[in-house]
Order: structure tokens, then sequence, then C-alpha cells
């Protein structure tokens, strides 16, 4: 575990490079609560504050944005590098010191002993009090065995490739050197990953498959029919199937079912995202007419999924479900409208662009809405949801889901749609559209931190530092989002 939590402290340091600086003092205001420290607090005012400057020199002091700009990815960058200890101290944390008390320490001659002697009986040992000395003494082996460990554990042997431990020198052999003899039993034990409570090698009366590398002698190899009948009586024997968990399947059941319920969602912001990255090379009179591609999002997957009801899930299963969660129905209609919502500003003139972007935005939050109250309706009992006091979804697992969803999203959608859409924006026809793909993708990613907020609040099952990410997260995205609308209404765009 320790190896994981290191490398994510080192994903998690190049979040403000990979926002474009954005993310850069939600970060260290998230390290900064985590942990509990005021100079990280500081850092994290004062990448704030080189935000704000940021966002008020944008297009009207080209350098002071750049430095800005600068500072916040790669100096933000280089700062989270050096400080990602913090993120999860407990795993570069050294066990403190065991505390010496006095006692009394029998000395004992090694030597003779380990010469075949025996410790004198008669003549007690003088007693030595644990004090300096003593501690001195073990500062120093414990410095010795940093030291040899300075390069990690000493990884000798076969089992860990060591390029010259040597082969076995039999030719009808390809294993490694080995001291006992390699029996077909011992063979098929490795061969099944099992090993039998009751061998004993000295009763193994099996055909040898290699008597051992240092065997002088004539030997035989026996013959493939040999080791075949000896082997052929257990090949028949088949373990029996493991009994599955009537929980886990259960669950797996229910988070098939819901997670469908709740992609007509995602799928509208992605075809919105789609059209709004099109149309930056489109006039408002070309692109208007695709929003029927938004549209059409929703009623397809809810078609797709009723004609595999019947293979996805049991008879009469999702209709129980549904039945028992009116709600998340009610949100699949939602979703279905929210999808044709931009059409009205298609067939009603005039074209601005600018409404039909906002539009899209909407629709994508009306359909976020619809996603909400799948995800969080699910956690809510109901009669006939649960077996043996277990409910069909693990409030705990679906909030870091949704955690990790939002981050997904976060780190992966937002920084693409900026610098591909300021890529594309020195070709395009309507370089401002980008905004409207980035608006699209804040909703969701906010959809997904606000249901897991809700999750951990109902259900619970959160740690300390759980809701204060989320909380930065949600105000960085959110800001970021209010940002893209304001240049939505304030680009003039072309006819």
């Amino acid at each position: 575990m320790s190896t994981v939590l290191r490398g994510s402290s080192w994903v998690v340091s190049f979040v403000p490079l990979l926002s474009l600086g954005f993310l850069t003092w939600p970060l260290f205001a998230v390290l900064a609560v985590r942990a509990r420290s005021w100079p990280v607090a500081g850092a994290a005012l004062g990448y704030l504050g080189l935000f704000v400057l940021e966002l008020c020199t944008f297009r009207t002091h080209e350098t002071v944005f750049d430095i800005s700009l600068f500072l916040l990815m790669v100096g933000g960058t280089v700062h989270a590098v050096l400080v990602r200890h913090l993120w999860f101290r407990r795993v570069w944390r050294r066990p403190a010191p065991v505390e010496v008390v006095d006692a009394d320490v029998r000395m004992v001659d090694y030597a003779l002993v380990s010469a075949g002697g025996v410790a004198p009986e008669s003549v007690p040992a003088e007693p030595v009090t644990a004090g300096e000395p003593v501690q001195r003494l073990l500062d120093e082996i414990d410095e010795l065995v940093e030291e040899s460990m300075r390069d990690g554990e000493p990884r000798v042997g076969h089992y860990y490739d060591d390029p010259t431990y040597p082969d076995c020198p039999n030719p009808y052999c390809d294993e490694p050197w080995h001291g006992l003899a390699i029996t077909t039993h011992m063979e098929q034990m490795r061969t099944y990953g099992e090993v039998d409570v009751d061998y004993d090698y000295r009763d193994d009366d099996s055909p040898v498959l290699c008597p051992g590398s240092a065997f002088e002698g004539e030997w035989e190899q026996p013959s493939h029919e040999v080791t075949a009948d000896w082997w052929e009586p257990e090949q028949t024997v088949t373990p029996p199937d493991p009994v599955p968990d009537p929980v886990v399947a259960l669950r797996a059941r229910a988070d098939t079912l819901w997670t469908a319920l709740a992609r007509p969602a995602v799928l509208i912001v992605v075809a919105s995202w789609l059209l709004a990255m099109v149309s930056m090379f489109l006039a408002p009179a070309q692109w208007r007419w695709l929003t029927v591609v938004v549209g059409v999002m929703a009623p397809m997957w809810a078609g797709w999924l009723y004609g595999r009801e019947k293979r996805l899930f049991p008879a009469g299963y999702a209709r129980r479900r549904l039945r028992a969660r009116r709600s998340a129905l009610a949100a699949v209609v939602l979703m279905v409208w929210a999808g044709w919502l931009p059409m009205r500003w298609a067939w009603e003139p005039p074209l601005d662009a600018a409404d039909g972007y906002f539009a899209l935005v909407i629709a994508c939050a009306v359909a976020c809405l619809g996603h909400a109250v799948v995800q969080i309706g699910r956690i809510r009992p109901v009669p006939g949801a649960s077996m043996d006091d277990a409910p069909e979804t693990d409030p705990k697992a679906h909030g870091e889901n949704l955690v990790v969803l939002g981050f997904g999203w976060m780190l992966f959608g937002l920084p693409i749609t900026l610098l591909l859409g300021w890529i594309l924006g020195y070709w395009a026809y309507q370089p401002g559209a980008m905004w409207a793909a980035v608006a699209v993708n804040a909703v969701i990613v906010l959809a997904f931190f606000v249901e897991s907020g809700a999750v951990k609040i109902m259900t619970k099952a959160r740690d300390d530092g759980d809701l204060p990410m989320i909380v930065f997260f949600t105000i960085g995205v959110g800001a970021l989002l209010v940002w893209s609308l304001l240049r939505i209404g304030a680009t003039q765009f072309q006819p």
C-alpha cells in the first residue's frame, strides 16, 4: 500500500501542470487542510492571488498573464513535487524508536558458544545498566541497517531474475540450478498452483524428471508414457467451482442497472462537448441543426437498454427496482427531455450563437440533475433490495467511485478541452466556442462532486479530509464554469 500511496502523491503533484494552473490553489488548499500546515496555507493564498491576477490580465496585459500562468503551472508543479510527502505522511514517517528501559543484560560469551562450549553458569555475569552506551550501540546498528538497505532489499537468486544465477547443467532440464531431484508430483503441484498438504518428499515415488544439478552418474530420463500414466488419473479430478457470494452478485447487478439509467446524462454531455468543438469551424446557421444529435442520445440509449433488459437482468428485476424507486424513472424522463432543449434555439430565430451555447449548457445541467437523482437515490433503502442486512449498494464504495469519476473528468477532460481549444483557435472560425465545451465539461464535474459529497454526508461514510477536498475542488471548477459563461456572453460570434 505504501508504494501505491507514493505513486498517487506523484500523480497529484502534476495537477497544476495538467490543469494549466487552474487547480493550483485548490490543490494546495486541500493539502493545507489535510496536513494542517500554515506555510502550505500561505502558499495556497499566494497561488489564489496569482490566479485572480491571471484572470484580470487576460487579453489586457499579456506579459503579466504569461508570467502568472507560468508560475501557476510550472512553479506550482515543482512546489507540489517538493511537498508531496505531506499527502501521506505515514508512508514516509519512520517508526518511533523503542525506548530502552533499565534491565539486567546478561553478557554471554558468544565465541565460546559458537565453538561448541557452554556458557559458565557458576560465574554470573555482571549486570549492565541500559544507558547511554547501550543506546549508542543501538543507534550504530540502525545506521548500519539503513546503509545496507538504502538501495532496497537485496534480491538474489533465480526468483528475482538474477542474470548471474546458473542454470541446471543437465540438457533435459530447463530449470535453474537445484540440488534436490524434481519429481512429477512436484511439477504437478507447481502446474496446479497448489501444494499437497500431505506431501512428503521422502515418500515421493513419482517419476523423477531431473535427479539434480549436482548429480553425477548414469540416469535414464523417464518416457512420456510413464509420466502420462502417473499424471492422467490426477487430471480427471476437477476442482469444485467456488460458491458465488450472493451479496457480491446482488451489488453487481444493481450497479449495472443504476449505471445504465444514469448514462444518458453522460452521453448528452459528450454530444454537447463534441458539438461545441465542431461549431468552432461552422457558422451558427450550419451547426444549429446538429443539436438533434444531442436530443437523440438519451432515447437511443433507453431503447438499447430496453432491448437488452432480458440479457442483462433476470425476469422482472428492472421493473421491480424501478417501481421501488420511482424517482429514478422520473430522472430518466428528465434526461430525455433535457436532450431536446437545444432544439428550441434551432427552431426559433434570430440565430444568436451565444443563446445556442447557453442552451447546450442548460441542457447538460438538467441532464446532470437527473443523473444526481439516480446516483443519490440508489443508496436509499427500499424493501426487497437487501440481503442479510447488506444493502444492494455499498455506500462507501459508491461515494469513492463518484469522487474518482469527478477527478477523472476534471484532470483529463478540462485540460484537454482548454489545450485543444487553444490550439484549434488559431484556425477556427469561432474560437470562442471553446468556452462552451469547457462549460459543459465543468457541469458534469460539478455533478459528480456534488453527488459524492451528498452520498458521503447522507451515509456518514467519509474521512476527515474528504469533504474539504470536495468543497475546494467544487469551488475551483465552479469558478471555471462561471468564467466560461462570462466568456460566452462577452464573445462576438461570427454570423
